[in-house]
């Protein structure tokens, strides 16, 4: 059975696929702001979630608040 969505460190993002080229795109929830990643492969979507999931960590730190979600 498929996942619905992707997680990591308590964040979870979604699992869309556009029909046109069927690259993988997806957006995290859960959160204010709008934070987006794609792939060409399951492998590429995952590490640009991951990656979009840490920049959001880096960037909360950065303004003095904490992340929404602990690890």
């Amino acid at each position: 059975m498929a996942q619905k969505t992707v997680m990591h460190k308590g964040y979870h993002g979604t699992i869309e696929v556009n029909t046109k080229d069927y690259s993988l795109f997806g957006t995290i929830l859960f959160i204010d702001e709008e934070i987006t990643y794609s792939g060409q492969s399951f492998a590429e979507f995952e590490e640009n979630f991951r990656k979009g999931v840490e920049d959001h960590i880096q960037l909360c730190k950065e303004k003095g608040q904490d992340p929404p979600f602990s690890e």
